[in-house]
């Protein structure tokens, strides 16, 4: 059953990139510290990427269902407290797991705020070392490895990411003489710490910072517009700041999920880009010319756009072959090593030899006199043609970025709205601490 689990899983789920792989395939026990919160796909894509049997110890609420329990077991899944103060019940299974030189996989959760410095999966993870090597040393010692996630779940053809970092031995950090089994535990599990504290797939504290102050920046854009309207409104959206607690929420993402964060600074990037083209299309269109201030030529620039389509059709598909040609032999853009002369003559050498081609096949067909009138036409339809290509380049587009400024403006404020509501509801629903304050605004300071 677990092959054909993970045949599925390699089927359906995208291929995990385990970097350092060949660590985790070494003979021995092993105790895997996986510094991402979401242990179950983490858990899955570990599964499917290792021959080596896994042993996931996994939170309870992550194992939902029959199927899901029954697909867990058969995938050596197991649930576990790592906030329990009774963890010896359930420590000798897991021990036995360790004799027999086979691993098991522990993954970070949010710091519990009971004052301790250190996540809970350090802790047991030392102890779990230790109580392995004080049971003799006819029992190999574990070795701890710790591993960096990068998991974008919301991304597609992004390809998921683990990485194992240098191994830490237990053996290392027995007790010395004087020393009781509890110091060389404290000992063990501050390494461990130490080793999770920063992902290797983690932003720079520059971006770290540079992500922080455009939070800022639409959290300040979202508070002026909303208070617009309230002329006798002591505050000031320049005197918010992001709070302690959205920094701190941050930074951890920062260390256990950072594929999180990359998609919310993605965004973020998006938002600012299209703000940025909006406001340069709002600057093209008041730097146009007095035209836009007058309605009688607003209005015959859009009369003249929609009656010419026909015509600047017809000439479109009178000039297709000439305009072909031209672009075979190289001659619809200017080289500043040809003559100017010499190429308008060839220019006006192909257009008039695809008329005159044009012209035969009309009157091969359709006779004489149709032939004449489609003569007329050629030079009128192409004099139009240009005159069409520049009302594109120097009205059409100016009337549709003015048309569309307010659709685009309210497809930006709500863009900036998901975000800050993503950012929010991430916020709330964080098991560091109660949720912020405030609805929309979340996460600013008081």
């Amino acid at each position: 059953m677990r092959a054909v689990i993970r045949f599925g899983l390699r089927l359906f789920f995208p291929r995990l990139r385990l970097i350092n792989g060949e660590r985790l395939e070494q003979p021995g026990p092993a105790i895997l510290v996986i510094t991402h919160p979401r242990s179950l796909p983490a858990a899955l894509l570990l599964i499917s990427a290792l021959d080596r049997r896994i042993h996931c110890l996994l939170p309870a609420e992550e194992l939902r269902g029959t199927f899901g329990k029954l697909a867990a077991w058969a995938l050596g899944m197991q649930t576990v407290d790592l906030n329990s103060e009774d963890q010896t019940a359930w420590l000798k299974p897991w021990l036995n797991v360790l004799a027999n030189q086979e691993a098991i996989a522990l993954f970070a959760e949010q710091l519990p705020q009971n004052g301790n410095s250190r996540a809970p999966v350090a802790d047991f993870a030392a102890r779990l070392s230790m109580e392995a090597i004080l049971r003799g040393p006819e029992h190999p010692y574990p070795t701890i490895y710790p591993v960096h996630c990068f998991l974008p779940m919301g991304r597609r053809n992004a390809a998921p990411l683990m990485c194992t970092d240098s191994p830490i031995t237990s053996q290392d950090f027995l007790p010395r003489v004087a020393e009781d089994l509890a110091a060389a535990s404290q000992h063990l599990a501050e390494a461990v710490q130490y080793a999770t504290g920063a992902n290797i797939f983690g932003l720079p504290e520059t971006e770290l910072e540079r992500f922080h102050q455009e939070m800022e920046g639409l959290s300040r854009e979202y508070l002026r517009e909303q208070w617009a309207g309230r002329p006798n409104w002591k505050q000031r959206p320049e005197d918010f700041e992001l709070s302690t607690f959205a920094r701190k929420w941050i930074a951890n993402q920062n260390r256990t999920d950072p594929a999180r964060l990359v998609e919310l600074r993605e965004s973020v990037t998006a938002h600012r880009g299209a703000r940025s083209r909006l406001s340069m299309g709002n600057l093209m269109v008041e730097t146009s010319g007095p035209w836009q201030g007058s309605g009688s030529q607003v209005a015959a620039a859009w009369f003249e756009t929609v009656a010419g389509i026909p015509v600047a059709v017809y000439g479109l598909i009178n000039h297709f072959p000439a305009l072909i040609a031209l672009r075979a032999s190289g001659l619809l853009r200017h080289y500043p090593k040809r003559d100017p002369k010499v190429e308008w003559l060839w220019r006006i050498f192909i257009v008039l030899s695809s008329y005159t081609a044009q012209v035969f096949l009309v009157h091969f067909w359709w006779g004489r006199a149709v032939a004449g009138y489609y003569t007329l036409t050629l030079p009128v339809s192409g004099a139009y043609l240009w005159r069409y290509r520049w009302l594109v380049h120097r009205r059409i587009h100016l009337l549709v970025r003015k048309a569309l400024n307010p659709v685009n403006s309210a497809r930006i404020a709500r863009q900036r709205e998901n975000i800050i509501e993503m950012f929010s509801h991430a916020l709330e629903h964080s098991t560091q601490s109660v949720a912020v304050p405030g609805s929309r605004p979340a996460g600013l300071a008081e």
